[in-house]
């Protein structure tokens, strides 16, 4: 009989005569009578081919695995043959020592190098289970003795849910210099560890192209980001967001996709300082036509001051004449919160330009306890503002509503500016009143 090679020969000879003394040598090894893997060897009196045991190199005895670190590799050093053909093995998991529960065979792998490797199915979740494996190897039809039994632990599966988008709604709104996205929490089962959830705001629903993410921390049943991300006034855009468990790698499918419109301010989510609480809520009956700055004053023109549908006056209590506007500023403040006040009392003829400097807004018109979480609050240059009129005495009207106006209750638009602390600079929303502005100055 020919032998692979005088190395394999070597090994072969010591592996049988360790064994000679311990059993005989069947025609064909049984799985039963190799459980134990306590044979070195196994010889086809028959065929005169002897296979040695292969021996177990990785997992150790004992290893545990996370569930995310699947597939799990098994390798073992090359067991040596008599036989003429190529080696190839067979692998096996079992949930028990004896191998009477194997749950996965992996047959016929190739030999490597020296070593054989072979990677197996994920394991299932999701609860923590111990496993173990074994190799041998076969050649000529014949099958060597299993290496004996290693036990490998994997860890319990993590699984995540999507989140559940809350706001913007679907079809609704969202406002703001960085949009606040809301969802409730993904539901998660299994050893939970640090989770984080990412949001993205795209021009696409197919999110092609990301404009803008933010990854932040969860919250307590809700978790919230604001995404610094320029949009279009009014334009349509999508938002998602997923839950990933980075202790344990894990990351959940996206939400459902929803669509909103960016409107960069919405009184409705503001609140209301020193004026009627339901101001958001009264009905935009003209618009803002212009605001120019110019250091000293900004003069604010809207379409319905002057003219035949022009706003009345009407005198309030204590007053001696009459009164037909007031002018109010929408403040963002912290980037956190929109408060919007009613400051500035306007008769019919008084000057667009009885404001104040807007260097000078926070000493002139927030500048007492009424004005509250806004009191002294000075725009910076650069800043978004907003800046609106309401029919009537909207400074210290906190003490009527749209259900007892003492006679017109009705606002403009909120027009979305840049703030000038100084120096020239026009808005202009309609060229026509723009023009007649600048012709009276």
């Amino acid at each position: 009989m020919k032998l692979k090679s005088l190395s394999v020969f070597a090994a072969l000879a010591l592996a049988i005569a360790v064994s000679a003394c311990q059993k005989s040598s069947p025609t064909r090894p049984t799985d039963a009578a190799a459980a134990g893997a306590t044979t070195g060897s196994v010889t086809d009196a028959k065929l005169g081919i002897t296979i040695t045991t292969p021996i177990a190199v990785s997992p150790t005895d004992g290893t545990t695995f996370k569930y995310t670190d699947q597939p799990v590799t098994l390798t073992i050093k090359n067991a040596a043959a008599t036989g003429s053909g190529t080696n190839t093995y067979t692998f096996q998991v079992a949930t028990d020592a004896g191998f009477s529960s194997v749950v996965q065979t992996k047959d016929s792998v190739a030999e490597g190098s020296g070593q054989t490797a072979v990677k197996l199915d994920t394991l299932p979740g999701p609860q923590a289970k111990d496993y173990f494996w074994r190799a041998r190897a076969n050649n000529g039809g014949v099958a060597g003795p299993f290496s004996k039994g290693l036990k490998f632990s994997v860890g319990p599966q993590v699984v995540i849910q999507a989140p559940t988008p809350v706001s913007p709604a679907n079809g609704g709104q969202a406002s703001g210099a960085q949009p606040t996205l809301t969802v409730n929490n993904a539901s998660i089962t299994g050893p939970v560890g640090n989770v984080r959830y990412t949001f993205q705001i795209s021009d696409s629903s197919s999110f092609g192209n990301v404009l803008g993410s933010a990854t932040v921390s969860q919250g307590s049943g809700q978790t919230s980001a604001s995404i610094d991300v320029k949009l279009a006034t009014n334009g349509t855009y999508f938002w998602r967001a997923q839950a990933t468990d980075t202790t344990n790698n894990v990351t959940g499918p996206f939400s459902a996709v929803q669509s909103f419109k960016y409107v960069p301010f919405d009184m409705s989510q503001a609140i209301i300082v020193d004026s009627p609480s339901d101001l958001a809520s009264w009905p935009v009956t003209t618009q803002i036509t212009s605001v120019t700055f110019t250091g000293d004053a900004f003069e604010v023109d809207f379409d319905r001051r002057q003219g035949p549908n022009k706003w009345p006056e009407f005198v309030p209590p204590g007053w001696s004449g009459g009164l037909q506007y007031t002018l109010g500023m929408c403040v963002n403040k912290d980037a956190k919160q929109w408060y919007c006040s009613g400051v500035v009392q306007f008769w019919d003829g008084r000057s667009l330009d009885d404001t104040t400097p807007p260097s000078y807004v926070g000493r002139n018109w927030f500048y007492d306890s009424r004005w509250g979480p806004i009191l002294g609050y000075q725009p910076a240059d650069g800043e978004t503002v907003g800046l609106f009129v309401g029919s009537g005495n909207l400074r210290d009207g906190t003490s009527f509503t749209q259900a007892s106006c003492p006679r017109i209750c009705e606002r403009s638009n909120v027009a979305m500016v840049t703030w000038q602390n100084d120096g020239f600079k026009q808005y202009v929303f309609s060229l026509a009143r723009s023009l007649a502005s600048v012709i009276r100055r």
